[in-house]
């Protein structure tokens, strides 16, 4: 049962990334740099996994990581689809919106980590307030892997030219006469 509902959070993960790519009217290589940050930090995760296990932090079960399609959210989720969000907060809001881009990225991935120690157990974090505390960091360098991937690879935040309007908007028309 664990397995099915990973398989389908690991799919969903997909179609939430592109419909981040849609409203975020991202270009093609705005979308293409954000799955590239979304593997670095689908690859980062692997690797504090795996450290977690060696300083018993946490733990996926008998394992020194988590099964691989985990790292899918990993990937089209947390790295492309909020790495696009993070990057229209930037650009519309600036510093403001960095901090809301951050912040927000560290509580989803924490409560992400939270829902996976209910149930089956899943997922199971060492003992005192560290492992939770190590793990909001290193959601927060995830966060910002993704930020530096995207501008290493096609520049500023508003290096890029947005996609057009895909939601049609009414022309303010004085001429135009409503029924």
């Amino acid at each position: 049962m664990v397995s099915m509902v990973v398989w389908v959070a690991s799919l969903f993960s997909v179609l939430l990334f592109l419909g981040c790519v849609w409203l975020s009217r991202a270009g093609y290589w705005r979308t293409a740099a954000a799955l590239m940050g979304g593997m670095a930090a689908a690859g980062l995760r692997f690797g504090v996994d795996m450290t977690a296990f060696h300083f018993d932090w946490w733990t996926f079960g008998d394992t020194s990581y988590a099964p691989v399609v985990t790292y899918a959210p990993v990937m089209f989720w947390f790295g492309g689809g909020l790495g696009l969000i993070g990057w229209r907060m930037i650009r519309n809001w600036g510093a403001g919106g960095e901090l809301g881009f951050f912040a927000g990225f560290v509580a989803l991935g924490l409560g992400r980590d939270l829902l996976l120690t209910m149930g089956a157990g899943a997922l199971t974090f060492g003992e005192g307030p560290w492992p939770l505390v190590i793990a909001a960091g290193s959601w927060l360098v995830m966060a910002v892997l993704v930020q530096l991937t995207m501008q290493l690879l096609v520049g500023p935040i508003d290096a890029d030219a947005l996609a057009p309007e895909r939601i049609p908007q009414i022309e303010e028309d004085p001429d135009t006469v409503w029924s």
